[in-house]
C-alpha cells in the first residue's frame, strides 16, 4: 500500500505476533480445519481475523473478530450475501460450531464484521471494472491488515488488484483515511495497552524498540 500509518500498522502487527500465545496458535489451527471442513462440504471459504487473534496476544476468553470471505452462487451479482442468504448462514454456523467444538471448554464469540463475495470479486476482474469499487477496497484492505485463513482461496484477486496501477492509487488514501479513523478509537488504543498488559503477564518484558514503535504509531507519525 504506502509508506505511511498503513506500513507503520504492518510493522506493529509483525512485531507483537512474535508474541503469540498458545490460544492464538491453536485458534489458527482451528480456523485452517473449519475451512478445510467446509470445503469438502462443497463450501469455499477464507478469513482474515483482525482484533487480539491478528497480533497473537490471546488469552482463553478473547474474542474473535473476523472477515467472512465466501464464493456464493446465489448472490454472485452482490458484494456480500444478504443476512438470509442461506449459504451465508451455513457457513457462519458451521465455523462457529467447528471451532468451539474443537477449543472446548475454551468459550468465546466469533464476530463477523464484514462479507464479501468471492464470487462478485471474480466478476468484478474479470469485466475490468475494479476502479471505485469500495467492496474491492475493502478486500485488499482486510488483507493487508489482517491474518489471513485459507489465503490461496482469494490471494490470486488481491494479486490482480495489486498489479492494477490505477486501482492502486484509488486505494493509497483511502485505506489511510480508513486505518487512522480506527486509530482514533478509544477501543483501538484500548487494545494495545490489554496486549502489552497479557505479554507482562506471561514474565516478559516489552523490548525498547517495539515500545518506540507503538507510541510512534498510536501519536500518527511517519
Amino acid at each position: 500500500m504506502s509508506k505511511n500509518i498503513v506500513e507503520r500498522y504492518l510493522v506493529l502487527k509483525n512485531k507483537y505476533r512474535n508474541y503469540d500465545t498458545k490460544y492464538a496458535l491453536k485458534r489458527m489451527q482451528a480456523f485452517r480445519l473449519a475451512t478445510q471442513e467446509l470445503s469438502r462440504k462443497g463450501y469455499e471459504v477464507a478469513l482474515e481475523l483482525l482484533g487480539s487473534i491478528n497480533f497473537g496476544i490471546v488469552d482463553p476468553t478473547s474474542d474473535v473478530d473476523c472477515i467472512l470471505l465466501l464464493e456464493c452462487d446465489l448472490h454472485k451479482d452482490q458484494s456480500c450475501c444478504p443476512t438470509h442468504c442461506t449459504n451465508l448462514s451455513f457457513v457462519k454456523t458451521e465455523i462457529s460450531k467447528f471451532v468451539l467444538k474443537r477449543l472446548s471448554p475454551e468459550t468465546f464469540n466469533i464476530d463477523y464484521l464484514d462479507t464479501i463475495n468471492l464470487k462478485y470479486v471474480e466478476e468484478k476482474i474479470r469485466t475490468e471494472s475494479v476502479l471505485g469499487d469500495e467492496t474491492l477496497y475493502c478486500l485488499l484492505f482486510y488483507r493487508n491488515i489482517g491474518r489471513p485463513v485459507n489465503r490461496p482461496l482469494f490471494i490470486p484477486f488481491c494479486d490482480q488488484l495489486e498489479e492494477n496501477h490505477d486501482f492502486v492509487k484509488e486505494i493509497i488514501p483511502w485505506a489511510a483515511d480508513a486505518l487512522e479513523g480506527y486509530l482514533n478509537t478509544n477501543q483501538h488504543r484500548m487494545s494495545f495497552n490489554k496486549y502489552n498488559e497479557r505479554i507482562r503477564a506471561r514474565g516478559l518484558s516489552l523490548p525498547e524498540g517495539l515500545q518506540q514503535e507503538l507510541q510512534a504509531y498510536m501519536e500518527g507519525k511517519t
